[in-house]
């Protein structure tokens, strides 16, 4: 239960549209009612015992000797209902297959037409992540379960109660009165729990922060005499207080709810009321048959919020996944060309992840091939957003970007021409080699061990056991300047003519630094590069320096020009040295 009001509250604090639902369904739409339709044909034939049980012990009583037909209607309706039953859900199963199918394809498909943007945003391959798994899994409570448990604990029930207020409304309205009683309890806790299970993740967030701030500051809390885990301490009893609550809140109301409708408490109550009836003479013995078959059958009902949670969650789920699907996707031309050359131009770019707010403004600028252009900046000034519109992880607002003389939009070999080496470049799990080849899949072993021996990573590779065999992720861990020379290493196989490094170096220690630095300078030479630089120290040597200034060009020249003359460059420079001081 404590898993079913974390998605509970999960689904209240999400938006839910049934039309997403709907729409994801839609292929099966026709299977999912007609399940739904056996399912209560199966829920009507499977009263079919009970009522011919009763029809029998009531011929048995009187003195009849028509037994077999009795038996007989058992039999038939007992296993009919089954098979009915049986087909529903094995129709529905065959529905939530083929739905879990289509979205997975259809999400996978949509993420490879998205802007290549969306996934360098924090939190987006959680995103993808979270629909291709944990929203197909809730896809599959609501498809292959929530709507026949829901006609299976209504119709069936109904049926059952109806009847009995025929044989005996008294004992009937007891007989009710108990699954109701048990709803309502449900909900409550239900509701009530929100606010207590929205402490459990905040208190989970709350550790694992507490423990990255412990890991980051150990060294500055310990030679400083304070204990580095004290707040691990405050946030592990915050955790602690709060699934206390939680599960008190689960013991005691969910089990006020379950204990109603519990089978035992149900036939006891039923029978004690049933035998005092008898025994005033206001029942036949023979009537209390049916309230005692059907007492189970009919405290189904109070599964019903259970059951519509299930519902809810799917429908949440679906929306979610319909969200991703609404992702802007990049046009793809009508007549793509390929590049010719190395020259990147910016033609009067502006753009804004919302067109209302443009991060870049007007950007003009030109990089001749085999040069070297370097954005350096105030962060948050665009240089990244800049650099990144030359592999078209957006398209601009305005202007054009070409390479090659040929607008990025339109180039059939962008990534060809184009090649990134990004602060951390992740390796895919597969082996060093195809790592390697990833951009040249048929490139034989001997261009992809040379290109490593250029990258300063073929030594590394060689000292493992199975050499360029070894998985990433999986047989080793590689540190983040290992896993940077791959990347290089990567593109001096690829040959791409222009190369854009997105502060490769940024999170490294000083030796890595300079393995990669050697690496890059074999990387860069006689292409077109473009850097974005966080130290100015590194790109003193660049042909171009470009400084951004809230989205605009402020200025441009070279090193020794821009530090004569007053502005922000100079600015920038003064506090590296200050800083290095």
């Amino acid at each position: 239960m404590l898993t079913s009001w974390r998605r509970a509250r999960a689904a209240r604090t999400q938006g839910i549209s049934p039309d997403a639902f709907a729409q994801l369904t839609a292929p099966v739409a026709g299977r999912l009612r007609a399940a739904a339709v056996l399912q209560a044909v199966a829920s009507a034939t499977l009263l079919g015992p009970c009522v011919g049980i009763w029809l029998l012990a009531r011929e048995v009583l009187a003195g009849g000797h028509r037994v077999w037909p009795w038996v007989t209607i058992v039999a038939a309706s007992a296993v009919g209902g089954f098979l009915l039953r049986l087909a529903a859900y094995a129709l529905s199963h065959d529905a939530d297959v083929a739905v879990a199918r289509d979205v997975r394809l259809r999400v996978a498909e949509h993420l490879g037409r998205v802007p290549l943007g969306w996934f360098t945003a924090g939190g987006a391959s959680r995103t993808a992540l979270s629909a291709l798994r944990g929203d197909v899994e809730d896809l599959h409570a609501a498809v292959a379960h929530g709507r026949l448990d829901v006609v299976g604990a209504v119709v069936g029930p109904l049926l059952a109660v109806c009847w009995l207020l025929v044989v005996d409304w008294r004992l009937a309205l007891l007989l009710v009165a108990m699954p109701v009683l048990s709803t309502l309890l449900l909900t409550r806790a239900l509701s009530g729990a929100t606010d207590v299970m929205r402490a459990v993740p905040a208190a989970i967030a709350g550790l694992t922060g507490a423990v990255a701030r412990m890991v980051r500051d150990i060294a500055t809390l310990r030679v400083t005499g304070r204990r580095a885990d004290e707040p691990v301490l405050h946030a592990v009893d915050g955790l602690h207080t709060a699934l206390e609550r939680a599960v008190r809140l689960q013991e005691v109301r969910g089990g006020r709810a379950n204990a109603l409708v519990a089978p035992v408490l149900t036939l006891t109550l039923v029978l004690a009321a049933g035998t005092g009836m008898i025994a005033l003479g206001t029942l036949a013995p023979v009537d209390l048959l049916p309230f005692l078959l059907f007492a189970v059958s009919v405290s189904a009902l109070a599964r019903i919020p259970e059951t519509m949670l299930a519902l809810r969650t799917g429908h949440a789920a679906a929306t979610r996944l319909a969200t991703l699907l609404e992702l802007p996707t990049l046009p793809v031309p009508a007549a793509p060309r390929p590049t010719d050359g190395a020259r990147v131009e910016f033609r009067d770019v502006t753009f804004g992840h919302h067109p209302q707010r443009p991060v870049l403004h007007g950007i003009d600028l030109l990089l001749e091939p085999g040069t070297t252009t370097a954005l350096v900046g105030p962060s948050g000034a665009g240089k990244s957003t800049l650099a990144a519109l030359v592999g078209r992880f957006w398209d601009v607002t305005s202007g054009a970007v070409l390479v090659g003389g040929t607008d990025v939009r339109e180039a059939s070999d962008l990534y060809r021409a184009v090649g990134f080496v990004l602060q951390d470049s992740a390796l895919p799990r597969t082996s060093l080699r195809d790592a390697i080849r990833l951009a040249r899949p048929t490139a034989p072993d001997a261009e992809v061990e040379a290109a490593a021996r250029a990258a300063g990573i073929h030594d590394r590779i060689a000292e493992l056991p199975d050499g360029y065999d070894t998985v990433a992720g999986e047989d080793i861990r590689l540190s983040g300047g290992e896993r940077q020379r791959i990347a290089i290493a990567r593109l001096l196989l690829a040959d791409p003519d222009v190369v854009v490094l997105d502060e490769a170096t940024a999170h490294l220690d000083p030796e890595s630094e300079a393995q990669v630095l050697a690496a890059l300078a074999r990387l860069t030479a006689g292409r077109t590069v473009l850097v974005v630089a966080h130290r100015l120290a590194t790109v003193t040597g660049a042909d171009t320096i470009c400084v951004l200034d809230r989205g605009r060009i402020v200025q441009r020249g070279a090193h020794a020009d821009l530090l004569r003359e007053p502005g922000v460059y100079r600015d920038l420079w003064e506090a590296h040295e200050g800083v290095s001081a």
